[in-house]
């Protein structure tokens, strides 16, 4: 398996999963990304490389090897999630920020009765 592009999974399951496309894209350009993890840590850095159940980042002072399923979300500019081959460019961004209602029309919960 290659850690530089996660393709080692791509030859398992026979498809590129949209994660792998994300990563492997921040990494060739070198984009700086947040993670976030589910103990609520945050790193912020560069991808170095990834293989099917971690990924390595390169923070400010030291590099860190990120198990997969310890990252709760990845947070990436909007240009480069453009860029994904799956999204479609802006067409389908826009589209899906379209989709939500505008703040005006987003109404406050009710309040629950006990």
């Amino acid at each position: 398996m290659k850690l530089k592009d996660g393709q080692g999974e791509r030859a398992m399951s026979g498809e590129v999963s949209i994660q792998n496309q994300l990563l492997n894209l921040v990494r060739k350009e070198k984009t700086l990304i947040t993670v976030f993890l589910v103990s609520g840590k945050k790193f912020v850095g560069f991808v170095i490389g990834f293989d099917r159940y971690t990924v390595h980042l390169r923070c400010r002072d030291f590099d860190q090897i990120i198990f997969k399923h310890a990252i709760t979300n990845i947070s990436v500019p909007k240009a480069v999630m453009q860029k994904l081959p799956l999204m479609n460019g802006a067409d389908r961004y826009d589209a899906i920020e379209a989709s939500f209602p505008a703040e005006e029309q987003m109404s406050e919960p009710e309040p629950r009765e006990e």
